[in-house]
């Protein structure tokens, strides 16, 4: 009898230690796993299709994994948590030269809970969002829509709360484009031209408002794509030499002070578009778009202080195209 008594007993105890071990687990599974800075956003070339789709991919290149499907969608940015990605969705499929609509989303880091941020506007697209450094805003660019060809669709500078609601005009009267919030939250720095046909220069304005200010003075290249360092201290952008005929692909990546001074050349390249910068949580790396031929767009790493280059992604053909890189932030770093 006491022989059966202690086998029932192990296997109670058996059934038991089953139990919380899969309670256990189902608690581990469900419960939200802090961000950590080892992915990154991007946009990647949907199979068979002209645009882009969301992908993720960890920074030793491994964990490639598509986020969304079947609409164009591009520019994407993490919440300071690192557990949501906003970005920017095409609702017209058709040539990359059609009109079209655009609209901020936002969704979880693993693709689920897509939701639409931005009103419906016939004839107005609204796009490449950033959110502020305590997650309760967005801003982004909105404006008169035009040609899916056209990187970095240019307009006003605008806020909203990061729900969507509470939309107010930061700038006017500019073709603004690529904007970025600082880490303090007092700042967005933007790309700005004045015209199509002219050169264009990193500005950065007062979230409370005021007149935006001119960072980068010049009139022969193209200044674009603006990224804060971590510590708010410099700003990463990328500088090409404007068109003569085709797009002669002569790029490179300038980090200066916020201020605008102790300009410092960190990277030369071949890109078919000045534009998709992001910083490492730690402020150590760039990551930047070049491109291998001239239809193909890869993502690959610098060193800040080096300038040391470890490629990514690789592309051997459009379709392997990748763009608009977007590091996630890691939670346990802390705002600065």
């Amino acid at each position: 009898m006491p022989s059966k008594r202690l086998t029932v007993g192990i296997g109670v105890a058996v059934v038991a230690a089953g139990t919380l071990a899969v309670v256990a687990f189902a608690l581990l599974r469900n419960e939200e796993v802090p961000a950590s800075g080892d992915m990154i956003a991007y946009g990647c070339r949907e199979p068979k299709n002209p645009w882009y789709a969301m992908c993720l991919i960890r920074v030793d290149g491994t964990g490639r994994e598509r986020l969304t499907t079947r609409l164009p969608s591009t520019s994407p940015s993490w919440s300071p948590d690192g557990r949501r990605i906003a970005f920017t969705r095409h609702q017209e499929v058709g040539e990359s030269s059609a009109f079209t609509d655009d609209d901020v989303f936002v969704m979880d880091a693993d693709g689920d809970g897509v939701r639409q941020l931005t009103e419906e506007r016939p004839g107005t697209h609204s796009g490449q969002p950033t959110w502020s450094p305590d997650g309760r805003e967005i801003a982004f660019v909105r404006g008169p829509s035009i040609a899916a060809d056209i990187a970095g669709r240019p307009g006003s500078l605008f806020i909203m709360a990061a729900d969507g609601s509470d939309v107010r005009r930061l700038t006017r009267g500019a073709l603004d484009s690529g904007p970025a919030w600082s880490p303090d939250g007092r700042e967005i720095v933007f790309s700005r031209a004045k015209d199509f046909n002219s050169s264009r220069g990193i500005w950065v304005v007062d979230v409370a408002g005021g007149e935006p200010r001119e960072l980068t003075r010049t009139v022969d290249y193209f200044d674009t794509f603006p990224a804060w360092s971590p510590d708010g201290t410099r700003i990463a952008f990328a500088r090409a030499i404007p068109q003569q005929s085709e797009y002669d692909g002569k790029s490179a990546i300038y980090v200066m002070n916020r201020d605008g001074t102790g300009l410092v050349l960190r990277h030369q390249h071949f890109a078919r578009a000045p534009l998709g910068l992001a910083w490492s949580p730690d402020g150590r790396t760039i990551a930047f778009e070049t491109s291998p031929t001239r239809e193909c767009t890869a993502i690959s790493l610098v060193d800040v202080e080096s300038g040391a280059i470890r490629p990514l992604t690789s592309c051997t053909r459009p379709s392997e195209s990748a763009v608009s890189p977007a590091w996630q932030p890691d939670a346990d770093a802390g705002v600065p």
